[in-house]
């Protein structure tokens, strides 16, 4: 590849100086007048031929054009450049370092077991971190390997920092193992379905019970006589009224992104916080993102994104919208499974001190039943008392 350079030459009569290059056969490009200079571009192997001919003008050479300029700016910045790759391969090899594994668990046991089968598949200290479906694999095959013993298992990445929360698998305590439990109703309702896998069903489908009712009985009786005692299995599932009261404001403040943002450092050692650059944004949502610990000070990745809140007012459809889908949610949040809502029904509401009061009529399906232990001595009545309202209570 031929060498190009830039090349600036003082003159008072650039045509002339144009003729006497013709004339020597030097090959220009990229002429460029500007005052009483002449800019164009040329080979180096005929710069000789140019000073030999033009030894009454003063010619400077400015630059090198293409890839020796590039070549030129690599060599007087190179040791700048290898700092800014080191830099990125030293974070880059941080980010995908694992320093800890934390197993998250009270018995030792359990930890050392978990542990051993971690280092197995190379989740140790001082380890580069796996993929999202790597670790999932491996969830999978320690419970496998454990399934009398592991309940749950979850492999949570922090940083450097690999945390393992384990659940163990429960027995069923002493007197429920050996037997003796009942499946009474935790809220009132009626019986839609009934699912008994051990036990004795005391209620049939459309049959009222009140909470405290014996479902499904730990007792197993021939001719009125109980002949054996077992722990009560099964599910059973009941129309259950709710009446709901909730409030809801009207006012609210909406946050837009601007769609700036920068980055940022943060120090933190427990509750104190040193954030490296002050912040110029009055309203800005702050994502963290740990790295590493230095010296007992976590290290993290702050992305600041410059928001604009504004203040706003639902209207009374939107506001009532909300606060029915706040009810929802308080039903689905108070049970391991997710009720069916069969009627819903606005009882009454009213406007006070800029929220919305509703109260509020709904009827779900769901699972009714609990075990209750019990012992051969006790009363087989374990009802809480009569409810005398046909609603049950959300709190």
């Amino acid at each position: 590849m031929r060498h190009i350079i830039r090349v600036r030459i003082k003159t008072s009569n650039k045509t002339y100086l144009l003729l006497k290059l013709n004339r020597i056969n030097i090959d220009i490009k990229n002429i460029k007048y500007e005052d009483n200079y002449l800019y164009f571009n040329m080979f180096t192997k005929d710069l000789e031929r140019l000073n030999k001919y033009l030894i009454s003008y003063d010619v400077d050479v400015i630059d090198d054009v293409g890839i020796y300029k590039l070549k030129k700016a690599l060599k007087v910045n190179m040791l700048f450049i290898v700092s800014i790759i080191f830099s990125c391969l030293v974070f880059m090899i941080l980010n995908n370092l694992t320093i800890k594994v934390n197993i998250i668990h009270q018995d030792k046991s359990i930890r050392e077991l978990i542990d051993s089968d971690l280092k197995e598949f190379g989740v140790k200290p001082l380890s580069f971190k796996k993929s999202y479906q790597e670790y999932e694999e491996i969830i999978n095959i320690i419970k496998n390997r454990h399934k009398d013993s592991i309940e749950w298992l979850e492999i949570d990445v922090d940083g450097m920092i690999v945390n393992i929360r384990v659940e163990e698998r429960k027995e069923l305590s002493e007197e429920v193992k050996d037997g003796y439990c009942h499946i009474i109703a935790k809220n009132g309702g009626i019986i839609t379905s009934i699912y008994t896998s051990r036990g004795t069903s005391l209620v049939s489908i459309n049959d009222y019970v009140k909470k405290g009712d014996i479902l499904i009985s730990g007792e197993i009786k021939l001719n009125e006589e109980v002949r054996g005692d077992v722990c009560a299995s099964g599910k059973v599932y009941a129309e259950v009224w709710y009446k709901v009261n909730t409030s809801f404001p009207l006012e609210y403040i909406e946050t837009k992104e601007t769609g700036k943002m920068r980055f940022n450092m943060m120090l933190k050692k427990g509750e104190y916080e040193y954030i490296i650059l002050k912040s110029r944004v009055k309203d800005r949502m702050v994502e963290n993102k740990y790295i590493t610990t230095i010296f007992n000070y976590e290290l993290y990745l702050q992305k600041e994104k410059e928001v604009i809140k504004t203040a706003k007012k639902y209207t009374l459809d939107e506001a009532e919208n909300k606060a029915i889908d706040l009810i929802h949610e308080k039903l689905i949040l108070k049970e391991s499974e997710t009720p069916k809502i069969i009627k819903e029904k606005v009882l009454q509401k009213s406007v006070n001190n800029d929220k919305l009061d509703i109260e509020m009529f709904i009827a779900v399906e769901e699972q009714i039943g609990i075990k209750v232990p019990y012992t051969k001595e006790m009363d087989s009545d374990t009802s809480d008392g009569e409810n005398n309202s046909n609603y049950n209570t959300v709190n």
